[in-house]
């Protein structure tokens, strides 16, 4: 079970399939990318200072975590700095992953793609993509107001994304 992220979350713009195809394995998506993405956005160290912050309810106790775990907007210099939560961003993260999957499937003919006699799929890649590109802006946001910050979160050693396009 992740720490933030539920099957339940996965509503509006994160809606995924429901229909009696739909592969149900999304909580594996969960538990595989939650953890990986915030260790990815803060390091190893930051992240097990973040994790051990966390109360029973799995919410932030510590005002500096709290500060990068929620929504934020802040203007730094010349710099707007808009971030939409650690769990939106995960949100959109875990869809990418669990929706690129679901293009192909496995089987024992090896992998196939998908087809149905009552409607032809379009191109999914955009809606994917525009919501990795969403999670990447987030997690920019968190990562430049650390640096911005960095007396504060003075063991940060994460990684940068870069936007992703499918051409």
């Amino acid at each position: 079970m992740g720490l933030f992220v539920e099957i339940s979350d996965f509503t509006s713009k994160f809606a995924l399939s429901t229909g009696m195809y739909a592969n149900t394995n999304i909580q594996s998506y969960i538990d595989r990318y939650e953890d990986l993405y915030l260790t990815e956005l803060l390091g190893i160290n930051l992240y097990n200072d973040f994790i051990a912050d966390l109360d029973v309810d799995n919410l932030p106790q510590a005002v500096k975590f709290e500060k990068i775990f929620n929504a934020f907007k802040e203007e730094m210099d010349i710099r707007l700095i808009i971030s939409k939560g650690m769990k939106d961003m995960l949100l959109g993260f875990i869809y990418f992953e669990y929706m690129k999957d679901q293009v192909t499937q496995m089987t024992p003919n090896g992998v196939v793609k998908q087809s149905n006699e009552l409607s032809t799929p379009i191109s999914a890649h955009t809606t994917i993509y525009t919501r990795y590109n969403e999670s990447v802006k987030t997690y920019r946001a968190i990562q430049d107001y650390i640096m911005l910050n960095l007396g504060t979160y003075d063991n940060f050693r994460g990684f940068t994304k870069q936007y992703a396009y499918w051409l």
